[in-house]
């Protein structure tokens, strides 16, 4: 009961009235009944308050221009005001009161868990502030609202709202005037941005969000940029056709200023905003900031670099285009680094003695009702068997050693981070079922131990990480880390995100939306155990960070088909 209390704790506050309202309008015409059952057609009439009191609750609720959101939200609750009202004509038919009334409750109940199934494991929307039917600011300053009330990490990473008002507001109302739609989902990433959480960002139509961020990365001057291990930032990816190689600027050329302003300067200022990569941990913005800055400038722009003689020289590049897919192709390089095309929770052998699996996303299985059992339980005996006979089967190949490769996965359910990690982890992995109550964390359940804890944590297992290394990725992660036998390795750092999502404030004509986290995720001190604080620093501890100097880097930026940090991996298991 407690775990259900929790759920429905949760939700917004139109499915809470609705999950009061409804089981007490049953409660209430029990005990009517007894009083007034010789007026069936009173009492009939009474079942009719639950279908009228919907209509006029669909008349507030709804979401304008979302149709398909308001009939998966509230359909239910239409159809057990309906059941109701049949009750009625059941009474004035004279059939049994207590046979329809048994079979009314049944239903309703089973509907009702029916729906928290359907709004936590399948649209995964529990709780949403609707501000359809507002204009840009006011459903903008709303959702300001809404999270400060909502967001369940704005204490830990000490979210200053009244600044974002400040800041946000005047400058949505001057875009709201231009109706310029791209300025104003530019903003909303920019203000999302505010939070560096990964779990906080901006849903809609991905095509129209894309055009408008793309816009954003400047124009394209014939280069990129990218900082080495050393310190120094270097040009990659150089246009051979551009002026910059004219000038004398090719791959691994160190670039000392731009527009007139110290490199490590300049790229300080470079906000990292794009509609397919998230840079939320201060360790993967130092890193992206170069990419980034070589976008940024007017129609020229000033480029100071170190030429083959080893003098410091100033060349204006002219704009050609937009930097976009130069950008991109340089982030794909450095965030996207696997290049494996092995299918989630694949398997096989490589090098002789060393089994690699791929784990891409954790949601091994599409069933809500197998999803919802295993979380309850924090763990799935039907993955842990999977992944356990496979294992055996490589060890009996002479497999001694694991790479895990969990690069680009983008998340799913934390049971099986917990039943993955468990594998390989000597010692138990504390796992609870928590919400947020006025601030305090409310354990709602504490899951089992797991009975073959750590059948594997005599491997060596090395885990495979980057930047795109996701939300319950990222939780796998956290347990693995906690394995003696488990090395954490990657060229970046993960996504540093992992609270449950599930919040989510509806824009203007719900044609873009604002989704942050609301369930807590805490380790055993109460602290989130993953997303970053208010100093951006990735709390994911990296045994084996890979970094690249001058040359490495531009064979990396050459050779973008060669996954590097699998060889690392392969190299490190063979010492």
């Amino acid at each position: 009961m407690k775990v259900l209390y929790g759920l429905i704790y949760e939700m917004d506050i139109t499915m809470q009235f609705m999950y009061i309202f409804l089981p007490s309008a049953i409660a209430l015409l029990f005990i009517l009944h007894h009083f007034i059952k010789e007026h069936r057609k009173i009492w009939a009439g009474l079942t009719l308050i639950p279908l009228v009191v919907y209509l006029i609750y669909m008349s507030q609720v709804y979401y304008k221009g979302d149709k398909e959101l308001t009939i998966e939200r509230y359909t239910i609750f239409g159809v057990i005001s309906l059941f109701i009202a049949l009750w009625g004509i059941a009474v004035l038919l004279k059939r049994s009161f207590i046979a329809y009334g048994v079979i009314i409750s049944v239903t309703s109940a089973v509907l009702l868990l029916v729906e928290i199934v359907l709004i936590w494991a399948v649209l995964l929307r529990p709780n949403v502030g609707n501000y359809s039917k507002l204009g840009w600011t006011d459903s903008f300053s709303c959702a300001i609202d809404y999270m400060e009330q909502e967001y369940v990490l704005n204490d830990w990473k000490q979210i200053d709202y009244d600044m974002l008002r400040e800041n946000y507001i005047p400058r949505m109302q001057e875009i709201e005037k231009s109706g310029d739609e791209n300025a104003y989902i530019q903003l909303l990433y920019e203000f999302t941005n505010e939070f560096h959480d990964g779990h906080v960002g901006v849903r809609g139509d991905f095509s129209t969000r894309h055009n408008a961020v793309s816009q954003l990365a400047g124009n394209d001057y014939g280069l990129s940029m990218f900082r080495c291990s050393t310190g120094e930032v270097i040009a990659v990816l150089v246009d051979p056709e551009s002026a910059c190689t004219e000038y004398g600027i090719h791959d691994g050329t160190v670039i000392t200023k731009w527009n007139g302003i110290p490199v490590d300067e300049a790229t300080e200022k470079v906000l990292c905003l794009d509609a397919s990569y998230e840079f939320k941990t201060w360790e993967n913005i130092h890193i992206a900031q170069p990419i980034f800055l070589a976008g940024q400038g007017g129609d020229e722009v000033e480029v100071t670099y170190i030429n083959d003689k080893g003098d410091e020289k100033t060349v204006i590049l002219t704009a050609d285009g937009s930097y976009f897919n130069r950008r991109t192709a340089a982030l794909d390089i450095i965030f996207d680094t696997n290049v494996i095309e092995d299918g989630n929770y694949s398997n096989r052998i490589i090098n002789g003695n060393i089994g690699y699996i791929r784990i891409s996303d954790e949601e091994y299985s599409t069933d809500p009702w197998f999803n919802t059992k295993c979380t309850l339980s924090s763990f799935s005996k039907e993955i842990h068997d999977d992944l356990y006979r496979r294992i055996e089967a490589m060890k009996k190949e002479g497999v001694d050693s694991i790479i895990l490769d969990i690069r680009n996965n983008n998340g799913g359910y934390g049971f099986e981070s917990r039943t993955v990690a468990s594998l390989f982890v000597d010692g138990d992995i504390p796992c609870e079922l928590q919400y947020d109550k006025d601030g305090k964390v409310i354990v709602a359940s504490t899951a089992k131990p797991i009975e073959d804890q750590g059948p594997f944590s005599d491997m060596k297992v090395v885990v495979l990480v980057n930047g795109e290394t996701c939300s319950a990725g990222e939780l796998m992660t956290y347990y693995l880390a906690n394995g003696k036998n488990v090395i954490i390795m990657g060229s970046t750092s993960t996504w540093g995100a992992a609270q449950a999502t599930g919040g989510s404030v509806v824009l203007t004509d719900s044609k873009y939306s604002i989704r942050f986290p609301i369930i807590p995720e805490s380790d055993k001190n109460g602290l989130p155990n993953v997303d970053v604080g208010a100093d951006y620093h990735t709390r994911i501890k990296m045994d084996y960070m890979i970094d690249y100097d001058r040359d490495e880097a531009v064979k990396l930026f050459e050779n973008p088909e060669t996954d590097y940090v699998l060889e690392e991996a392969i190299l490190y298991l063979l010492q």
